[in-house]
């Protein structure tokens, strides 16, 4: 996934909105979102799903914990490195955002490519990044809007955080429901420069580009899932808050 917005404790009763377009290409295959029952190891969750490696680049727990991941740029791929997607998964095993920096500390031996791990749960957010270096580091985020791409998080020197940020501005949280997401959709789906499509919310190029899209609010009262299928300029976002049900269920028992 290359870009993640998260709404994090800035919408009345919506404590969690994470708005994410998945960048990849066009060959690798990928699945929408299925519900994925408790086992004893882990808590149910809803993911879309990596078909080549396994995983997932975002998804949501029973727990109310919310996992979303952007790779980093890296020349080379460390030789044996597991799958990024297996750790996001690891990381829905958590019962908290707190928990999720604990199961990522725990794999800091482990090999994988460069990325940004981001956990919230509604009542802390946490950033966990690695660079190709190597190096893992972890620090809070404080309540706000957070645009994380392929750098760092919110990134001032990244044109592409720049323009996302730009069509966030005049975003008003007093909106409906209805019409939040609706202006999410069109910030996902932009595309604000014509002289390089990587610097869009919506990639395009021949091999690479958009894959899917997601709008996920964590409510108060209620959940609510939108996922499009392809590049959200063209596609159809269909309604997998269904998928939230049963979560939402076994969080209130």
């Amino acid at each position: 996934m290359c870009t993640l917005i998260l709404l994090d404790r800035v919408v009345p009763q919506i404590p969690v909105i994470a708005a994410a377009n998945r960048d990849e290409f066009f060959a690798r295959p990928a699945a929408p979102p299925v519900h994925f029952a408790a086992t004893t190891e882990r808590p149910a969750f809803v993911a879309p799903q990596d078909l080549d490696a396994g995983g997932t680049w975002m998804g949501v727990n029973s727990k109310g914990v919310f996992v979303g991941l952007t790779n980093r740029p890296a020349a080379a791929k460390p030789v044996g490195a597991r799958s990024r997607g297996l750790l996001v998964v690891d990381a829905l095993g958590a019962d908290s955002a707190p928990s999720v920096v604990r199961e990522a500390d725990r794999q800091q031996a482990e090999r994988y490519a460069p990325f940004n791990l981001l956990a919230t749960d509604g009542r802390e957010t946490w950033l966990i990044r690695r660079t190709e270096d190597g190096v893992q580091t972890r620090h809070p985020l404080e309540p706000g809007i957070h645009v994380i791409c392929n750098r760092d998080p919110d990134d001032p020197s990244s044109t592409k955080v720049g323009r996302i940020k730009g069509l966030l501005a005049d975003l008003d949280f007093g909106l409906t429901r209805e019409r939040l997401v609706s202006e999410l959709f069109r910030v996902l789906g932009a595309h604000p420069t014509s002289s390089n499509p990587l610097e869009n919310p919506c990639v395009h190029t021949a091999e690479y580009g958009t894959r899917s899209s997601s709008v996920l609010m964590l409510g108060a009262s209620r959940d609510s899932y939108w996922y499009a299928d392809g590049a959200p300029c063209e596609t159809k976002y269909r309604d997998f808050t269904v998928l939230l049900d049963d979560l939402r269920a076994s969080r209130q028992v």
